[in-house]
């Protein structure tokens, strides 16, 4: 008796178990697939049974040499006989009419499609049968889409204003760029597209540019012409990345590489001219010369920048000046020379068509008192003093280019020094002159 109630208890369970459905995984891809099946929720691709490249406008393999694999879930697969998987496709109406039922042998959760589906729009829903053979559950109906599969190829890049491959950052440039190859097709203009072609302009580092507009394409898609936001690109090496509907992109061909740099890797700016010191803060210079501003001095600056980009350059830099300082009255004459040299990192960028620079800069350095005696009548003369210590300065500097690489330049630095135990020396330079970039 107790074995006929566990056999009727068995029997019962088979029959009442639910067959829970839970939405499509990620589907497996191929390596080299011929037709991809994309959608927001279910997704099949297409295995092949050989590769190959497409010649213009020829998909990637044809549906009798190949086969797709649709996947789906189920926790309860275990207590499950087979499946009936229903296929449907839309119409040109809009309306899915059924297309085909395929059975698999087993519990198995994917069915070969063989041969694969054309490109359109489909939908399919799962019939669980449960270990009597009966048909307990169904589904609900995922849709997918099978889209045109086009290998592209990319093999030519030229830039307008110089005919060849190369974008000079230090000239005016409009941004577009014409690219050759095959398969070029024009973005997605609507939901319904099943063949395009998506595409970005992709660095050495990884960054992705998007062109602003397409401004020509060629009917036979081997030529299409972009024009980037030049703001977007900066100094490295970039290729063409094509996408196409399934999903395949173009491979690396250094004969689409376009590169952007500056004509001049680097530039090296020497000036000389004019410079002014204001003593802003020790009163000891003024006590003794009775004013705090020095009209009589000379520079020099050589900036050499290595690193040029297109947010600025990057440089170091050494600065010299010599100031004389002196205070003529009737019992006595005082004189000095003040002399300062500094080391500097500088920061430059351009305006306007490279008319302008803009530089700021700080470094360390020293700051001399050089020579400072005193003179009364009868030729009596102090024995010349001199003081070096340690300074430090940060300044502005503006170039403006009127010819070439000819440019007026003025600067203005601050520098501050310490005399330990005896002074702290503060002062603004203003400087004016002339240089030359080379």
């Amino acid at each position: 008796m107790d074995f006929k109630r566990l056999l009727l208890a068995t029997t019962l369970l088979l029959f009442l178990a639910p067959c829970v459905f839970a939405k499509k995984d990620k589907a497996k891809k191929s390596k080299a697939p011929i037709q991809s099946v994309q959608a927001e929720q279910s997704q099949a691709t297409a295995q092949e049974g050989h590769e190959g490249d497409a010649e213009e406008g020829e998909e990637v393999g044809a549906p009798e040499q190949s086969w797709q694999i649709l996947e789906w879930e189920d926790e309860r697969s275990r207590l499950v006989s087979r499946y009936d998987v229903l296929i449907q496709e839309r119409n040109k109406k809009g309306v899915f009419v059924d297309l085909m039922k395929l059975e698999t042998k087993d519990n198995s959760t994917q069915v070969k499609i063989d041969p694969a589906l054309p490109p359109g729009f489909y939908r399919y829903s799962v019939v669980s049968y449960n270990l009597f053979n009966v048909a307990k559950a169904q589904s609900d109906w995922e849709e997918f889409t099978i889209y045109k599969a086009y290998k592209p190829r990319v093999n030519d890049a030229s830039v307008s204003v110089n005919l060849n491959s190369n974008i000079y950052l230090d000239y005016e440039n409009d941004g577009i760029i014409s690219f050759g190859g095959r398969n070029l097709f024009m973005p997605p203009e609507s939901p319904d597209d099943i063949s395009f072609s998506e595409y970005v302009l992709q660095s050495n580092g990884g960054r992705t540019v998007k062109p602003l507009e397409i401004l020509e394409r060629a009917e036979n898609g081997r030529k299409i012409t972009f024009k980037f936001d030049m703001k977007d690109l900066d100094v490295g090496k970039y290729s063409l990345l094509v996408t196409d509907a399934s999903g395949l992109t173009n491979d690396a061909d250094k004969s689409n590489l376009v590169t952007v740099r500056f004509k001049k890797w680097m530039d090296l700016n020497i000036s000389v001219g004019y410079i002014c010191p204001i003593v802003l803060f020790d009163d000891t210079i003024e006590t003794y010369f009775e004013q705090n501003i020095f009209p009589i001095g000379a520079n020099a600056r050589l900036t050499f920048f290595p690193y040029k980009r297109r947010w600025g350059n990057l440089g170091i830099g050494v600065s010299g000046s010599y100031t004389y300082m002196m205070l003529d009255k009737r019992e006595y004459k005082l004189t000095s020379g003040l002399g300062a040299a500094h080391l500097y990192f500088a920061y430059a960028h351009p305006f306007f068509n490279k008319r302008l620079s803009l530089e700021a800069h700080a470094g360390a350095g020293v700051t001399a008192l050089m020579g400072y005696k005193f003179e009364f009548e009868h030729g009596i003369v102090s024995k010349p003093q001199s003081s070096m210590n340690v300074s430090f300065m940060f300044g502005a500097a503006a170039q403006f280019f009127v010819f070439k690489h000819l440019y007026v330049e003025a600067n203005v630095d601050f520098v501050m020094f310490f005399i330990p135990d005896d002074m702290t020396f503060g002062s603004v330079m203003p400087s004016a002159g002339v240089g030359w970039q080379f």
